[in-house]
């Protein structure tokens, strides 16, 4: 039986948004499966809907969805994750960007309207598969637990606020993708309203501090599976005015860690 885990999910609604009247734009989950084998694989997933599309929200949950159901249901059936390879994560995006394009001719729009990032993770006992397009980023950390690497550096254009969408026409151009062997046993993904607190631009590092006290409380909290329930003490940690006083975008945060044997102790904050 492989190591359980401990998870943690939330979306929070920046406070640029808060005062245009904007809806929050991004989308995040993840869920434990169990494969056929007994294995549990670890499914993690953000989306964060284009500020300048008007239905982008839209997008990033539909994104969110089917991302869960597809994989979900693979994982299900199967052993292992070895049909999990470009090709079909590709075939797949391009499913999610045939959905997008029929809601947006229900409603008479362009489809850059539902634009939005992606960002996925599919993790089990000893290997790992991983993809993005856009912005934000998947880190993870292996032995020791302390010391965290990005798989794929932001997808950022000339300017700050320029990046890549899976309503692109050119998706095997821009889809990042990467499948490792070894044992994750951290990994967060955010969208981008997050890059600055955890990312080092200057020599594309990871700001360990950033991340050691939320994995601590998860370490110690055994939320296991939290399926379609996102967590209220990360929804407030991502809501403080520690990090709106840093970030002013939507936020969204996905943590999980391998569960240890100990007895939790259940806080109810992250210090």
């Amino acid at each position: 039986m492989s190591a359980q885990w401990n998870t943690a999910f939330a979306s929070v609604i920046g406070t640029s948004h808060e005062k245009t009247g904007t809806s929050c734009q991004d989308a995040c989950h993840c869920r434990i499966i169990q494969a056929s084998d007994g294995q549990e694989i670890f499914l993690g997933i953000v989306s964060d809907g284009a500020g300048s599309a008007s239905r982008s929200e839209v997008g990033s949950t539909l994104v969110v969805q089917m991302f869960l159901d597809k994989f979900g249901t693979l994982i299900k059936s199967e052993k292992d994750m070895h049909l999990i390879n470009r090709n079909f994560v590709l075939d797949w995006l391009e499913e999610v960007r045939a959905q997008i394009f029929i809601r947006a001719t229900k409603e008479a729009l362009s489809p850059r309207e539902f634009a939005c990032t992606i960002l996925g993770a599919i993790v089990g006992l000893n290997n790992s598969i991983f993809f993005q397009i856009g912005d934000g980023a998947i880190v993870v950390s292996e032995t020791p637990l302390d010391e965290y690497y990005c798989i794929f550096w932001p997808q950022h254009g000339e300017f700050a606020n320029q990046t890549n969408f899976i309503t692109q026409e050119n998706l095997s151009e821009i889809l990042e993708f990467e499948s490792s062997q070894g044992s994750v046993n951290r990994i967060t993904l955010f969208t981008d309203g997050i890059e600055r607190l955890v990312l080092d631009f200057s020599d594309r590092s990871v700001y360990p501090p950033a991340l050691n006290s939320i994995f601590e409380w998860l370490q110690n909290n055994q939320q296991v599976n939290p399926d379609e329930k996102s967590s209220s003490v990360l929804f407030n940690y991502l809501n403080s005015s520690f990090i709106n006083s840093r970030t002013d975008d939507d936020k969204s945060l996905v943590m999980a860690t391998r569960a240890t044997k100990e007895k939790p102790h259940v806080s109810t904050e992250i210090s």
